[in-house]
């Protein structure tokens, strides 16, 4: 037998193994997610530092409006919901 090397998915895939083979399925991502600052940084798509810097004291006072985070014993942790809607409120339209 051919030894083969594992692959690792995020959370939000589905694999599914029957005699016809594999299936790789994302899934829709619950509203309440408890995300990490990697989870955010991947979905903002920038660097974990940016993250950490938009929820220090100071990043806090620059933004008019700060990124939604909850301060647990174990690190910072945000709702998937928040932050969407966080990243909404973000969004500005141009008058031209």
């Amino acid at each position: 037998m051919k030894p083969t090397t594992g692959i690792t998915l995020p959370a939000s895939f589905v694999v599914t193994v029957s005699h016809a083979g594999i299936d790789i399925l994302p899934t829709a991502a619950a509203d309440n997610d408890i995300l990490t600052v990697a989870d955010v940084a991947e979905l903002l798509k920038c660097k974990p530092s940016s993250i950490y810097n938009m929820t220090s004291r100071r990043g806090r006072a620059r933004y008019d409006h700060s990124i939604p985070v909850l301060r647990l014993p174990m690190g910072l942790r945000f709702r998937r919901s928040s932050v969407l809607a966080w990243l909404k409120s973000q969004e500005t339209t141009s008058a031209a």
